[in-house]
């Protein structure tokens, strides 16, 4: 029965079924091929996988990076990164790794993040004399923070497929994010210097100042969302809920962009976001439900074991299988997939809980930029003028960086553990 589930799976993804219904239709196939399974199981599972406390969060967080977005941020976000950093060889591609560091940290998504800070920096970069092929795969590898820094949507549904604490996986995702970033700003400073990129004039720092005051709201708010959750104010769910009500009144009163005119789109685009990835996680709820059933994680770590009984390397097939699946399968769809099956995995190894979702979520959001089909580049290819081709090409360079990052935190557990461990005693 096995065979069923998985031919069932795979051959709907083949003839293009969304995602949501290869989860659905493999698990009611199984049922009523097997006999074994009542319908009314995966109904109860189904609607069951909805009613969790933390996954209230998804929606609120969505809500949240579209009202702060709706309500003027970019702007000074960018300004405020520009002037800090423009004065360095490669300065304007180190104010958008900045901006897109500090973006991530509000929006939690890497698409969103590319769109925003990318339609303004990478033509900012091309006038300023940047290749526009270099300042568009930058932009889209330092997207890749968004589901990184905390909150993270991604983060928020493998700690509810996983059982996992929300809390501990925004912690843990705070080093291998913040090493992304600086690691993307080496590689520029290297490639500026090579290519001898122009810099901005150094700007005073009364200026800066006046930027850094002027981008405060935005600044403030992973502030508040891990301020709050550290300090036991509220729990990560709460925290989304907090936040969408700074979003608001930081749109209506600081930035006085928001206005009453265009929150009926907000909630519509809020409402479209949240509503695909709830469907998502509730159809794989059945899928999950048979996955443990017929132990398919048993079954692949006693295949595995035959193989090798290296932690390193099945660590290193878990990141190839995973950088594989994420190409053609987004973030979100292949969190809900691989979930069930490796996290039993890990936990036979002693791998911890929070590690390995770090793990996951970090080699599943590099596939958003993987060539020839990630979600990422498409965005920045709208928003830059930019030829798949010509972008696909150029990013390969910082996407191997972006690798090196991956194996640190693979084979460096405690980028991902000590904070949570530290802060949370998880």
């Amino acid at each position: 029965m096995i065979a069923v589930f998985a031919f069932a799976f795979i051959g709907l993804l083949c003839i293009s079924a969304p995602i949501t219904v290869a989860l659905g239709g493999s698990a009611m196939a199984y049922a009523l091929i097997s006999g074994n399974v009542p319908i009314t199981t995966l109904v109860q599972t189904t609607f069951g996988g909805l009613a969790t406390f933390p996954l209230l969060a998804i929606p609120l967080f969505m809500l949240a990076g579209n009202l702060m977005n709706e309500g003027g941020i970019t702007p000074d976000l960018v300004r405020f990164a520009r002037l800090l950093l423009g004065h360095i060889k490669g300065g304007l591609g180190l104010a958008t790794i900045l901006a897109c560091a500090i973006f991530s940290a509000i929006s939690g998504a890497a698409v969103a993040t590319a769109v925003a800070i990318g339609v303004v920096m990478i033509p900012a970069m091309k006038t300023a004399g940047y290749d526009e092929d270099v300042g568009a795969a930058m932009t889209s590898v330092a997207s890749c923070m968004g589901p990184i820094i905390p909150p993270s949507i991604p983060f928020i549904i493998y700690g509810v497929a996983a059982n996992v604490s929300v809390g501990a996986l925004f912690l843990g995702g705070v080093f291998p994010g913040l090493l992304l970033g600086l690691s993307l700003m080496f590689y520029m400073y290297y490639v500026a210097r090579k290519r001898d990129y122009p810099t901005d004039p150094k700007t005073p720092a009364r200026e800066v100042l006046v930027a850094a005051w002027k981008a405060l709201p935005a600044l403030f708010m992973p502030v508040l969302i891990m301020g709050g959750i550290l300090s036991g104010m509220f729990t990560p769910t709460e925290a989304a809920g907090v936040t969408v009500v700074y979003a608001v009144l930081v749109g209506f009163f600081v930035y006085r962009k928001l206005t009453l005119r265009s929150i009926p789109k907000v909630l519509l685009q809020a409402g479209l976001e949240s509503g695909m990835v709830m469907m998502l996680i509730a159809l794989s709820e059945p899928f999950s439900w048979i996955v443990a059933a017929d132990q398919i994680p048993q079954i692949l770590i006693d295949w595995i074991s035959k193989l090798t009984t290296s932690p390193y390397m099945i660590l290193l097939l878990i990141n190839i299988f995973l950088l594989l699946l994420g190409i053609p399968i987004e973030t979100a769809p292949g969190i809900v997939i691989v979930t069930p099956v490796l996290a039993p995995i890990a936990a036979t190894l002693g791998i911890d809980p929070v590690h390995i979702g770090i793990i996951i979520c970090l080699n599943l959001v590099l596939g958003l930029v993987t060539p020839p089909v990630g979600a990422v580049l498409f965005a920045v290819c709208g928003v830059g003028s930019i030829s798949i081709d010509k972008l696909g090409k150029a990013v390969w360079k910082p996407f191997f960086v972006s690798l090196v990052v991956l194996a640190l935190v693979t084979y460096v557990p405690w980028l991902s553990t000590w904070l949570p461990k530290t802060l949370l005693g998880y």
